[in-house]
């Protein structure tokens, strides 16, 4: 069935690997289906729905004349799973694909013309990682981005192992007994995290003020769940975008708060980048900063729009 677009918010479908995947289509005030515009496919921080930060910047790139596509990838939010029971699975390379049935998306739109990639926090390794090998995006912009994982995930080789181990263990098991093993990686389900945890600082402190209370849980974004299959670990590490940075071919942004302590992870991987790249920092601003705060987010598309604009070509 076809749908017809509009201005605005329009909900749209396509199809990943056979998995019916749920999205918004932001177009302009003044659409219209017989023009042409630029794209922009988004990819949201981990683990976040559509609804969340890809909702407060889709709207305000469609003013700037954008067609941008916001979707929740397989077994997550309003998308359809592989099994019914095992959804929330944030699996990286499940994940590469559905970005990759998404660009395709827009590219099947007529009047859509060239298509360009934006990455929220660990969405820059999605998008990052599917990008080298997919040329059809030809412009890469990333906020508060996640982008060197390694020095994350294999910073303790003990604690990797072990992490490892844990998903390895509930991969086995739920192979065994059919059934889903779920954890909250964070602990923000936890009624007494404040309280199990006095000395939260930096991102730790903001990731409970967002994931953990109204501002960004559950309880204002229901399709959210801070609660995933318990194998996260198994693809989290595994970042190809990081090892091929000098590799890539099309432009890149990176934007972050210059007051974010997780900066450090999208400045190693601008370092790398060979191709034409672009670095900012928004003043005042922290991690979580860029994702809902009204003025943040008005100087990030700013930038992006500038960035994008300049090859638009």
């Amino acid at each position: 069935m076809t749908i017809e677009i509009k201005p605005g918010t329009n909900k749209i479908n396509f199809k990943s690997q056979g998995i019916n995947i749920v999205g918004v289509l932001y177009t302009p005030e003044n659409f219209n289906s017989t023009k042409t515009y630029e794209g922009i496919v988004m990819t949201p921080p981990f683990p976040q729905v559509k609804d969340q930060v890809l909702a407060n910047y889709g709207p305000k790139l469609a003013e700037r004349g954008y067609v941008a596509l916001a979707f929740d990838y397989s077994s997550k939010g309003e998308s359809d799973s592989y099994d019914p029971k095992f959804r929330d699975d944030e699996n990286m390379t499940r994940k590469w694909e559905d970005l990759r049935n998404a660009i395709s998306y827009l590219g099947s739109l007529a009047f859509v013309e060239g298509i360009n990639g934006i990455g929220f926090c660990g969405g820059g390794n999605i998008m990052s990682s599917t990008i080298i090998t997919d040329l059809r995006v030809k412009a890469f912009a990333s906020v508060s981005a996640m982008m060197a994982s390694d020095m994350m995930q294999f910073a303790d080789r003990n604690v990797f192992i072990q992490q490892v181990q844990a998903a390895n263990a509930a991969r086995q098991k739920m192979f065994e007994t059919g059934e889903p093993v779920l954890h909250d990686y964070f602990g923000y389900t936890d009624p007494d995290f404040l309280k199990k945890n006095p000395n939260l600082s930096g991102t730790f402190a903001e990731g409970y003020d967002y994931y953990g209370t109204a501002r960004g849980g559950t309880e204002t974004y229901p399709n959210f769940t801070n609660v995933l299959i318990s194998t996260v670990f198994e693809t989290a590490a595994v970042n190809l975008g990081e090892h091929y940075a000098d590799k890539l071919i099309q432009p890149y942004c990176g934007i972050v708060g210059a007051e974010a302590d997780t900066a450090i992870c999208t400045k190693a991987y601008f370092d790398k980048v060979t191709s034409a790249k672009e670095y900012h920092e928004i003043e005042g601003a922290s991690h979580v900063g860029l994702y809902d705060v009204p003025e943040n987010i008005e100087k990030v598309v700013e930038i992006i729009d500038t960035f994008f604009q300049k090859h638009s070509k």
